[in-house]
C-alpha cells in the first residue's frame, strides 16, 4: 500500500516554466532536499501556486525526486492542470485528499450494539472495534460469522453487555476454509460479562482469546 510522505516547511519556487502536460518539475537549485524522497509507489503532494495573484492552484503527486527534479502526476484532487511560470511557488502541504486518507478515531475503534437475539452479520467495518451484545428483550442465543474479507492483524471483539452469555451464548464461526486455534471451526462465547477477541493472522488462521 502506498504511503503519503510529508516534510516540514518544504516550500520553494519553480526553476523554469512548465506546460500543463509536463511531468517533470524543476525546482529552484538546491531546494529538492527540502522534500521527501518517495520510492516504491509512495508519494507526497506538491502544490503549485501562482505568484502573480496567489489565487491559482494545482495539486500534483510527486512519485520521485532526482536532486531538484520532481516527477509528478498532474491535476490531482479535482484541481486543473495549468501552465506555470518560473518563480511560481511549489510546496508540500496538507490537502483534503491526504487528510481524508488518514485513519480517524471512528475507524480505529468502531463500535455498535446488537440488541436482538439470533444471527447477526459481522463485516470488516467492525475490524479493530467492538460489537456489544445487549439482548434484553426476548433473549435467546446469537451467532455470527467472522468476515472472509478480513486482512492480517485485524481484530474483532465481542462484549457481553447484557451479562447473559452463560444462559444465551454467542457462537462465532470462522469463515469457510479458515480455522481457529486447534483447527476449530467455531467458538462458543458463554461467560457472563465476557470479552472475546478474534485476531486474523492471515493464511486462513485465526487466533482467539477471552
Amino acid at each position: 500500500m502506498a504511503l503519503i510522505l510529508f516534510a516540514n516547511n518544504a516550500t520553494t519556487t519553480l526553476a523554469g516554466p512548465i506546460t500543463n502536460t509536463a511531468t517533470t518539475i524543476n525546482l529552484a537549485s538546491g531546494t529538492g532536499a527540502l522534500f521527501p524522497a518517495p520510492s516504491g509507489g509512495n508519494y507526497f503532494t506538491l502544490t503549485l501556486n501562482d505568484v502573480a495573484t496567489g489565487l491559482l492552484y494545482e495539486i500534483c503527486y510527486c512519485t520521485a525526486m532526482a536532486v531538484d527534479a520532481a516527477t509528478v502526476t498532474r491535476a490531482q484532487e479535482s484541481t486543473p492542470a495549468r501552465s506555470w511560470l518560473a518563480g511560481d511557488i511549489a510546496f508540500n502541504g496538507p490537502t483534503a485528499g491526504t487528510l481524508n486518507a488518514m485513519v480517524q478515531q471512528a475507524a480505529l475503534a468502531p463500535t455498535r450494539i446488537v440488541t436482538a437475539s439470533g444471527a447477526f452479520v459481522t463485516t470488516t467495518n467492525d475490524a479493530n472495534g467492538y460489537v456489544g451484545l445487549n439482548r434484553t428483550a426476548g433473549v435467546g442465543t446469537s451467532s455470527t460469522t467472522l468476515p472472509a474479507g478480513a486482512i492480517a492483524s485485524q481484530v474483532y471483539t465481542y462484549q457481553d453487555l447484557g451479562k447473559n452469555f452463560n444462559g444465551f451464548p454467542l457462537t462465532v464461526t470462522y469463515p469457510g476454509g479458515m480455522t481457529g486455534p486447534g483447527g476449530a471451526t467455531s467458538q462458543v462465547c458463554n461467560v457472563n460479562g465476557g470479552t472475546y477477541r478474534f485476531l486474523y493472522y492471515g493464511s486462513n488462521q485465526w487466533g482467539f482469546e477471552v
